[in-house]
Order: structure tokens, then C-alpha cells, then sequence
């Protein structure tokens, strides 16, 4: 949620900027088959043998964005986190810009967050269907409530949000980070939970609270969300408040709570890596009133460990997955297994499974790695995506 866009592009239409012209699509049609987020139980054990191994991996190069009359429009965007809601696969971006039109012109923001819905026929196509009212840009997905509009809107204040989880038919949350802006620079607020809807095939969020945890407190869902049928919990992992800590901010902290009581902060755990136990007290920056301080052996992980990344159920392995990359700027894909979402997990000595581009260029940051398991039920293979230069990049790994 926090990545800054590398560089602002140039953009223009047709192919002369690297991109191929998708072709012309109905994304008015019914999908195929609808979309299903893996949970554990839901399929017979996988065949999958720990370590993972690599078969194949099918780099698919960037990303076609496409307004709802099946027409390719250029978009620059970061993050991409996935989801599925009322059967259809919920993206989630992180700022989003878009060009004026015509070769030469200066692309500029429409959005600090946005959405689409994915192709279950190709995941590197996904359709703008949330516009703003006139029909062309994208619009932002998180609403400013009231006071926040007449404090300036979203001229002020921007919100990270992380993938969905559907708790009912066509209800789901995510987790938001609210960040007021006033003077050019981000000042992260905390972190909330919203409810999100589909009305149509647009994605609509419904948020009513300010935040759930302040500015004092890590900045829970900014990592990734997860469910855990078996237990019922909702787990939300976060990396560490802005604060003048470097280490903090560079660390992985992870809460849970009951799915039926996610918006009650009353309900809500927090994991204490140093103990391998779950603590009723907040942590904070400064461990008053009542709350633990915090340290750097409390996170699930550690010290640039971890950058944006959703764990998911591996119907391929039975464990839970990550396919992730670290903080450094220029992370491969790399992959954890565990069989809960506290851990232990293991990251098999940091084996890397498939490359995001090679040798490290000055000013090409990958980062925002995340494995997408909604286009393979089996989890044989993986959908996975990253961010670079504002683009986002995609490849398909096979198991053995």
C-alpha cells in the first residue's frame, strides 16, 4: 500500500510502448466457470511432495487492462492483489494513472486505489468495470467518509486496501490503511476494516469507520489477509507502524480474529513470535495503557523479509503458501509452506521458484509479489504477478 510509483510514464495508445494490442473482447458474456478461492477441505488431498519443484514457469509479459465496451485503454498501475467475490476474481491495485490520450501525452492519477475483474479465460486480461462518471478513467475503490470530503477528499486523503475475503454470498472485508496527505507527504493514519460488495460486475466498498488501529500500532492487512476455515479465524498480516524505527517498519507483525467478529477490535489477537503465542494486548510504539511495546522479535517476519504478498490454500501441497518476494526492490518469487498461517513456516532455504527479470536495473523496482490460486483449482499451477516501473508482470509456475 505504501510502494511510490517508480517513475511517471509517458503513455500513449497502440503498440509502440512495449505494448501488444490485445484484441477486442465481450466482457459482457457470462464467464465460463466461476471463481473459487481455495480453502482447505474444499478438494481431495493433492499429490504435491514437499520441497515444491518447479516443472515450468510461462512468463506472460504485461498486463491488458480493458474498458467494460472491450476496448484496450493503457493504464498504469502497482500492487495487484486478488481475490474472488459472488464467483467472479476481485483485482486490487495500488495507485492507478491513466493517459489523456494521443502519443506524447503525461499520464496522470485518477486513483490512489482501484479495482477490476479478472478474465477466468486469460489472467493477464482484466476489465475496468468501476469507472468515474464519465465513463473513461478508473475510479478509486475506497471511500472518503463524510468529514474527510469537505477536508479536501481524496486531494487529502489516500487508502490502501488488501484482497478481499467473502465471509457470505456476495459480502466480503478487507483491510485498509487510512492515509492523510496535506502536505505532499503520506502520514498513515492506522488501519480499518471495510465491507465489500458486488452490484453487478462492479466492486463497491462500504466503509464506515475511521480505523481500527491508530497511527501507534502496525499497519495491519497492508501485507495480506487471510481465512482459515478449520478455525474460523481471519488473520491480517501488517508490517510495522511509520515511524522514525527503519526496523520496524521493515518487519512483519500478524493479528487475528473470529471471521463473524472482524470489525470489533475487542475481538482481535495478536502473535508474538518470541513466545510462539498469542497475546490479548495491542502492541504499540509506546506500551502505554495498557498495551505491550514493540519489539523486533515479536514479528512473524523478520527484518525485510516480506514484502506484499497474500498467503493462499495450496490444493497441490495441502499447506498454506506464500509466493512472495523480500523488501530489497529487486526480489524472484520465492515460496514459504506451513500448515497454519502462524507457522512455522518454511522457506525451504530460500528457494526461488521463478525470476522476476534478471540482474537488478537502477531505478526497475519489483516488488508487490503475489501468487494468484483462483485460475487453477488443483493448485498444480500458479498464477503469479508482480509490479515493475508501473506496470504489472505476469507468469504461470507448474508444480512437478
Amino acid at each position: 500500500m505504501r510502494k511510490a510509483f517508480a517513475k511517471f510514464a509517458d503513455k500513449f495508445d497502440g503498440d509502440g510502448n512495449g505494448h501488444s494490442q490485445a484484441p477486442l473482447i465481450n466482457h459482457n458474456t457470462k464467464p465460463s466457470r466461476k471463481a473459487v478461492y481455495p480453502q482447505p477441505g474444499q478438494r481431495d488431498p493433492g499429490p504435491g511432495q514437499l520441497p515444491p519443484k518447479v516443472a515450468s514457469e510461462n512468463h506472460h509479459g504485461i498486463m491488458h487492462f480493458f474498458h467494460p465496451n472491450g476496448r484496450e485503454h493503457i493504464v498504469s498501475r502497482d500492487v495487484g492483489n486478488s481475490s474472488v467475490l459472488d464467483g467472479k476474481v476481485v483485482w486490487g491495485w495500488g495507485d492507478t494513472l491513466m493517459g489523456a490520450g494521443g502519443k506524447g501525452s503525461k499520464a496522470n492519477i485518477c486513483a490512489t486505489d482501484s479495482t477490476s475483474i479478472g478474465d477466468m479465460s486469460n489472467p493477464m486480461y482484466a476489465i475496468d468495470t468501476a469507472l468515474w462518471d464519465n465513463n473513461e478513467f478508473v475510479a478509486n475503490f475506497i471511500p472518503c467518509l463524510p468529514h474527510e470530503e469537505k477536508d479536501g477528499g481524496l486531494v487529502s486523503y489516500a487508502f490502501g486496501g488488501s484482497n478481499v475475503i467473502e465471509y457470505a454470498p456476495n459480502e466480503g472485508l478487507l483491510f485498509f490503511l487510512k492515509i492523510h496527505r496535506p502536505d505532499g507527504k503520506n502520514h498513515i493514519k492506522g488501519a480499518g476494516v471495510a465491507k465489500v460488495t458486488m452490484e453487478g460486475n462492479v466492486p463497491k466498498c462500504h466503509r464506515d469507520m475511521e480505523t481500527l488501529w491508530t497511527a501507534d500500532e502496525p499497519c495491519y492487512g497492508d501485507v495480506g489477509i487471510a481465512y482459515d476455515s478449520r478455525d474460523g479465524f481471519l488473520y491480517a498480516y501488517g508490517k510495522g507502524p511509520q515511524q522514525d524505527d527503519e526496523q520496524l517498519i521493515r518487519r512483519t507483525y500478524m493479528c487475528r480474529a473470529p471471521l463473524t467478529q472482524a470489525f470489533d477490535i475487542s475481538a482481535y489477537e495478536y502473535w508474538d513470535e518470541s513466545t510462539k503465542s498469542y497475546t490479548r494486548q495491542r502492541l504499540t510504539t509506546h506500551g502505554a495503557m495498557g498495551t505491550l511495546k514493540l519489539t523486533y522479535e515479536q514479528p512473524i517476519f523478520n527484518y525485510m523479509q516480506m514484502d506484499r504478498s497474500a498467503p493462499f490454500w495450496s490444493n497441490y501441497y495441502n499447506k498454506w503458501m506464500f509466493l512472495y518476494g523480500n523488501s530489497w526492490g529487486y526480489s524472484d518469487v520465492y515460496v514459504m509452506t506451513a500448515d497454519k498461517l502462524e507457522g512455522p513456516w518454511d522457506n525451504h532455504n530460500s528457494m526461488i521458484v521463478a525470476s522476476t527479470g534478471g540482474e537488478p536495473v537502477a531505478g526497475e523496482f519489483r516488488y508487490a509479489i503475489n501468487g494468484h490460486p483462483e485460475w487453477d483449482e488443483s493448485g498444480k499451477t500458479v498464477f503469479v504477478t508482480w509490479t515493475k516501473l508501473n506496470e504489472i508482470y505476469g507468469t504461470t509456475i507448474t508444480w512437478e
